[in-house]
């Protein structure tokens, strides 16, 4: 593929995803696409290199704002050569851009990570772009600590934050805690005027806890369901803000096993497909093989496991990796974008424009990168995968450049 030539993917579907446009082209020039459209409306020019992938999909690149690992290795490892690696595997699955995610940890490990982050931000990795950081946690609560591990969780630190987003080169993007912890609503206020997103998650918050959170700049929600207070008639709790407050985006695992199909579907009916943000919260075993690994210094078990949803005229059966505790606790996952958008659409119905868009622009805006990432558009970065009709990934290109192809 020539970088800082004339490109151009002839395609038998263009999803932008606003627009499904059939027999289209993308013309990519200098790693910036220049022209989307059908292909009987725009001239290829001669000196152009043709990719053709008829008969198969061209979407925009995937961005996962929520991601631990991958292929072996976690951003806790706290150093250049994982995130490297992790954003090469993610490659793999028609990821273009992610905010590696760190877990409850001592601050010198998260300062490590956040040193590593800053080095694959001025160096590049060859595979997905990396966009900044994600903190989920240490401000948690013990409560609903889920994977985390609580020996390390502790109060919400604005020092502790600067001290990070120096380490990282003020690539911070989003910091999830929990609402309810002493200290939390001065703790957002100084998140937001840092230009952060708050997000919440890991929490026991009650409905009125979250309201206030919201009052003082809260934004977002990490991994909506899982790890949160639940919803009662009389006591709507965190997931009753979360699911009725218009403003706040929500992450969804749609790998099956963190949610159930039909809660899948009240999030979108609540929110509405743009408030939805696709996530893997993947850790160091996916795409590895079935056995022991380490997240967070706790042992964690991968392998398959069956599933059978039984749905209004319909039956879902799943048989996924998945990512487990000794003690039967969900910690994290193995799943993969294009699996996320595959399974939403396949679970809940939805057309494959509203599930990309939902791996694509709604994470563009959430982060701050929609002008320039999240859609195919003319003067938007060439960061495109091409995919089948099940979502498998034959071709990822960052900027211009192919930094996936199926042999």
């Amino acid at each position: 593929m020539r970088e800082n030539g004339v490109n151009a993917i002839r395609s038998g579907l263009i999803i932008t995803p606003f627009r499904r446009i059939e027999n289209g082209v993308v013309l990519i020039e200098k790693g910036e696409i220049k022209a989307v459209g059908e292909e009987r409306r725009i001239e290829i020019p001669s000196e152009a290199r043709v990719i053709d992938a008829r008969e198969k999909t061209v979407v925009p690149g995937f961005i996962d704002i929520h991601g631990h690992g991958g292929g072996g290795n976690d951003t806790l490892d706290g150093t250049y050569e994982a995130i490297k690696n992790i954003a090469k595997f993610k490659a793999k699955n028609g990821t273009t851009g992610f905010l590696p995610t760190t877990v409850t940890a001592p601050q010198d490990e998260l300062l490590n990570s956040a040193r590593a982050v800053r080095e694959a931000i001025e160096r590049g990795t060859g595979g997905a772009e990396v966009l900044g950081i994600h903190l989920e946690g240490p401000y948690l609560n013990a409560e609903k600590k889920g994977a985390q591990n609580e020996k390390y969780i502790r109060k919400p630190s604005l020092e502790e934050l600067d001290e990070i987003i120096e380490a990282s080169g003020d690539s911070v993007k989003i910091v999830t805690l929990a609402p309810e912890v002493g200290g939390s609503i001065d703790f957002i206020k100084g998140v937001c005027q840092r230009g952060i997103v708050a997000s919440a998650g890991h929490t026991d918050a009650t409905y009125e806890e979250v309201v206030s959170a919201v009052e003082a700049g809260l934004s977002h929600v990490c991994h909506t369901y899982n790890a949160m207070r639940g919803l009662h008639q009389r006591e709507p709790g965190a997931l009753g803000a979360v699911l009725t407050i218009e403003g706040l985006t929500n992450e969804i695992v749609s790998d099956g096993i963190h949610v159930h199909p039909a809660a899948m579907e009240l999030l979108i009916k609540c929110k509405g497909v743009d408030k939805v943000i696709l996530v893997t919260d993947a850790v160091v075993g996916a795409g590895m093989p079935e056995g022991e690994y380490e997240l967070g210094g706790k042992t964690i078990i991968i392998k398959k496991e069956r599933h059978e949803y039984v749905l209004i005229g319909r039956r879902i059966v799943i048989e996924e990796g998945l990512s487990r505790f000794p003690d039967g606790t969900i910690a994290g996952s193995v799943l993969t974008m294009n699996s996320a958008v595959r399974n939403i659409a396949n679970f809940v119905g939805l057309p494959l424009q509203d599930a990309v868009r939902m791996a694509t622009v709604n994470p563009a805006r959430r982060i701050g990168v929609y002008g320039r990432k999240g859609s195919l558009e003319a003067g938007k970065d060439a960061d495109i995968a091409v995919v089948d009709d099940k979502l498998n990934v034959y071709m990822t290109m960052v900027k211009g450049s192919v930094v996936y192809e199926k042999r």
